[in-house]
């Protein structure tokens, strides 16, 4: 396998390095308020809900919470009226919190950063995996194991089929990936092959010239 870095930062919609940490800060602390009532994975699977059935099922509504056009006075009451007794006071409070820091639109990247807070609290690592075809049981609880036995943390798959890939695998753990696909081992060929064929012409060059 060959492992690649992506340091890519993505600016736009309110993403990139600061916004991801400062929702990582506020994260945390919805955490450390939810620890205090044992409500860790209740909270976490309201806030999901939040996102999946809120806003990527309503994209106007997450476009009006993100708007900094529309006034936090305004959002509160529809916060109140979309959330208000319909999830724990713990998470209906932190929305408020962060409707009156102008911050509701790093909702997403909270959820986010909850979800790896939570994680790394129960040594847990989310393991993208992309393969040509549909991995079965055997072969997913094989590489459970070697991810396990690498990483020292209970690997969570997510499997994924990419038809473009031709055979093989693709591991992505965080920023890092791990290709071992048919494709990149025919491009790591084709390279050692040009790289041998220029070798050989600067070799041939050299000797031409010496005895010249």
């Amino acid at each position: 396998m060959t492992k690649d870095t992506d340091n890519t930062e993505t600016r736009a919609g309110g993403e990139g390095t600061g916004a991801r940490r400062l929702a990582s800060i506020y994260a945390d602390a919805l955490l450390g308020a939810a620890e205090k009532k044992n409500l860790v994975d209740a909270i976490g699977e309201e806030l999901r809900g939040i996102v999946r059935d809120v806003l990527s099922g309503n994209p106007r509504i997450e476009q009006l919470f993100a708007s900094p056009i529309v006034r936090r006075s305004l959002k509160e009451p529809l916060l109140a009226r979309a959330f208000q007794g319909k999830v724990d006071e713990i998470l209906f409070d932190f929305l408020i919190v962060l409707n009156r820091h102008d911050r509701l639109s790093l909702l997403r990247q909270v959820q986010s950063a909850y979800a790896e807070h939570c994680d790394k609290r129960a040594k847990r690592v989310r393991v993208v995996v992309r393969s040509a075809v549909a991995l079965d049981d055997k072969q997913k609880q094989t590489l459970r194991d070697k991810l396990q036995a690498a990483l020292l943390k209970e690997p969570i798959l997510d499997a994924r089929i990419d038809p473009e890939l031709l055979g093989g695998m693709v591991v992505q753990v965080g920023d890092d990936v791990y290709d071992a696909t048919l494709r990149t081992r025919i491009e790591n060929l084709r390279k050692q092959l040009q790289a041998s064929s220029s070798h050989e012409i600067q070799v041939g060059r050299d000797r031409f010239s010496s005895t010249s």
